[in-house]
């Protein structure tokens, strides 16, 4: 199989896909999808999931019925199935690989699996609300695994809203949860900030630099006019002392 797309614009164009069009999956595809999954990071390299597909249509919809009756559980090309295997994930990491790492891997297999039925040009959804025990009756999954997610996917039937973002300033902190991202603009390459921020300080400048020769304007005038007046007063006294010789 030939992926369409690079992993950016993958990872940026994917959407939750919820309704399909009733065209069968090959197994070829099926297949690429989850060895996608199979590909993913785990701790240490356990790979400690189990991939279940599922295209039976009466198998669908029972899952369906035990999953809130989501549509997108019946109506899928098929499903996949995420089960947790965490028996030597917890004998390398104890009580925490067991009730956490397994969850992440498996979180990481399922997120590979979704953006690989994308770049195929296939839609998919991440379920994770059923009845976990119901789910082990079906589908004969025993007490050791446990199954994590169930994966709905298909040829797309809608196209889905443009998905709002936080924005990153908001979402990301820097060396210290609460530390606010310094300059995230420039992390995001968008230098329209720093352009921004110096016309706005130019023009500070500017207005600062008017300031200051308007004042330095208005001194000098005054004292051109106190040095006038006081060269004037000089010159009226200059005169009275004159007059008053000539009268001696």
């Amino acid at each position: 199989m030939v992926l369409t797309m690079d992993a950016l614009e993958c990872i940026s164009t994917r959407r939750s896909i919820r309704r399909f069009l009733g065209i069968p999956v090959d197994s070829e595809t099926q297949m690429t999808i989850v060895e996608a999954g199979s590909m993913a990071p785990s701790s240490g390299n356990m790979q400690d999931w189990k991939f279940i597909i599922i295209d039976k249509k009466p198998l669908m919809k029972n899952i369906c019925t035990h999953s809130l009756n989501q549509e997108c559980v019946q109506n899928a090309a098929f499903l996949v199935v995420v089960c947790s295997d965490p028996e030597q994930t917890e004998l390398n990491y104890g009580l925490r690989g067991e009730r956490l790492y397994t969850t992440q891997n498996c979180a990481a297999a399922a997120e590979n699996m979704l953006l690989a039925a994308h770049a195929l040009g296939l839609g998919g959804t991440w379920v994770g609300a059923f009845d976990e025990e119901k789910l082990r009756e079906i589908l004969d999954i025993p007490s050791k695994a446990r199954p994590q997610v169930i994966l709905a996917f298909g040829y797309p039937d809608e196209v889905p809203e443009h998905k709002r973002l936080k924005d990153l300033s908001i979402i990301t902190y820097y060396n210290a949860y609460g530390a606010n991202v310094k300059n995230i603009h420039r992390v995001l390459w968008d230098f329209s900030v720093d352009w921004e921020q110096r016309i706005e300080k130019a023009r500070g400048a500017l207005d600062k630099s008017r300031e200051k020769a308007g004042r330095a304007s208005r001194k000098k005038a005054e004292q051109l006019k106190n040095k006038g007046l006081s060269l004037f007063e000089k010159y009226k006294t200059r005169l009275k002392n004159k007059q008053k010789k000539r009268k001696k």
